[in-house]
């Protein structure tokens, strides 16, 4: 990949950090709608999945395609049924989300493993890493809706930490870790 497409992906890494930093101040400033939360959750990574997407098209990286598609195929079916009903639904749809994004990131690796680059082993540790706490998020959604949305925060916090110490070591080898 190139340098500069590595910047952007930085970027992006930066506005989910941000994201979660905000959803952490929601319960602070009484922002308390659940579904709301959940919409602006998928409708961010939806957009900076697109946009990521777009910049990396050229290198045939595919996986944040895949991110895309299942952030909007939930985000509009959120508009439908009422994906925050009840604690169960919530984490189920949530944990749907994180199958995906684990497939993508599993994409991701092959993407390094086919270029010969060792950096498809640091993708695969922050994949289970992910995993384990996306999975750890969903098992804790039983309780008041400030509860569920400071979860939300603290995990869309540590996916954009993940992502952003992933852009910033494939940019710093040049995605070349022999």
């Amino acid at each position: 990949m190139k340098q500069e497409r590595i910047i952007y992906s930085v970027w992006g890494s930066g506005a989910i950090v941000l994201l979660g930093m905000i959803l952490l101040l929601f319960p602070l400033l009484n922002i308390l709608d659940l579904t709301f939360v959940y919409r602006l959750f998928l409708g961010v990574f939806s957009i900076i999945s697109l946009i990521q997407f777009v910049i990396q098209y050229k290198d045939k990286e595919w996986s944040s395609f895949l991110i895309f598609l299942v952030s909007i195929l939930l985000l509009c079916s959120s508009f439908l049924w009422d994906l925050t009903e009840t604690p169960k639904i919530f984490s189920l749809t949530l944990l749907i989300w994180i199958l995906f994004v684990s497939l993508a990131r599993a994409k991701r690796a092959d993407f390094f493993h086919d270029r010969k680059s060792k950096v498809w082993c640091l993708e695969m540790g922050l994949l289970v890493l992910f995993f384990l706490a996306g999975v750890l998020t969903c098992a804790n959604f039983a309780f008041r809706d400030e509860t569920s949305i400071l979860l939300m925060g603290y995990f869309t916090f540590f996916c954009g930490v993940l992502d952003f110490q992933e852009n910033m070591l494939i940019y710093l080898t040049r995605g070349k870790i022999k």
